[in-house]
């Protein structure tokens, strides 16, 4: 089990209650990694601290969806 993968674990387990299999939690890892990037991408090109909460949530859906 990689790093990502035992994090995942590690939130699902800690903070949430929950336990998966290796399979599930390394799908959850690759989820979160493409979620992750999308805010990364978004933050480092588009928005600043002050732009309204609403608007970064409609970006993030965007770039996730490339």
């Amino acid at each position: 089990m990689d790093e990502k993968t035992r994090t995942a674990a590690g939130i699902a387990a800690g903070l949430q209650g929950l336990k998966y299999d290796d399979g599930r939690l390394a799908e959850l890892a690759a989820e979160v990694d493409v979620l992750n990037d999308a805010v990364r991408k978004a933050a480092a090109e588009r928005l600043t601290f002050d732009d309204d909460p609403a608007a970064f949530a409609s970006l993030l859906e965007r770039e996730a969806r490339k």
